[in-house]
């Protein structure tokens, strides 16, 4: 196994470890908490649907063709990072998959994905999130700043 494809794994297996420690901590604990006054609160809140709530399943059938469409794309996502030309790469799609894991097992489990950051700017809402949620928005975060900031060169680390 080359050194990337190494980084791909081990971040992967990371942030999915991770997600599931955290949840499996928290779920838990009952309502909620400031952590960062007038930005960040502990709130729980059960997403039927994906980013922000968007198609909201409430249906099994529904729940489980959402899981299959995941389930693709996170192997899609695999194949990326099995194929990353840098560790950083790699990584990156290492941090969107095992994160993408994490909500497809939680989904699998629960019906739902645990989400428990929420996410304001005083009393204006942004958004709920989770751990893995986290990781596959810095696994994005890093693809877009390499693509934008890092300079081609030989794939020195492969």
């Amino acid at each position: 196994m080359t050194r990337v494809r190494l980084i791909a794994a081990v971040t992967t297996g990371l942030a999915f470890i991770l997600g599931v420690l955290i949840e499996m901590i928290l779920m838990p604990v009952k309502g909620n908490a400031v952590l960062i006054p007038g930005l960040l609160d502990y709130a729980q809140v059960w997403n039927h649907g994906v980013s922000f709530g968007l198609f909201r399943q409430d249906s099994d059938m529904g729940r489980y063709f959402l899981m299959a469409v995941l389930a693709i794309i996170a192997i899609g996502v695999s194949v990326l990072a099995w194929r990353a030309a840098n560790g950083l790469t790699a990584a990156a799609y290492g941090l969107i998959v095992g994160g993408a894991l994490g909500n497809l097992l939680d989904r699998g489990l629960n019906g739902a994905v645990f989400d428990y950051l929420f996410l304001h700017l005083g009393r204006m809402p942004l958004f709920v999130c989770n751990f893995p949620d986290i990781a596959i928005s810095a696994g994005v975060a890093l693809l877009i700043g390499e693509s934008l900031f890092v300079k081609e060169g030989p794939a020195a680390d492969s």
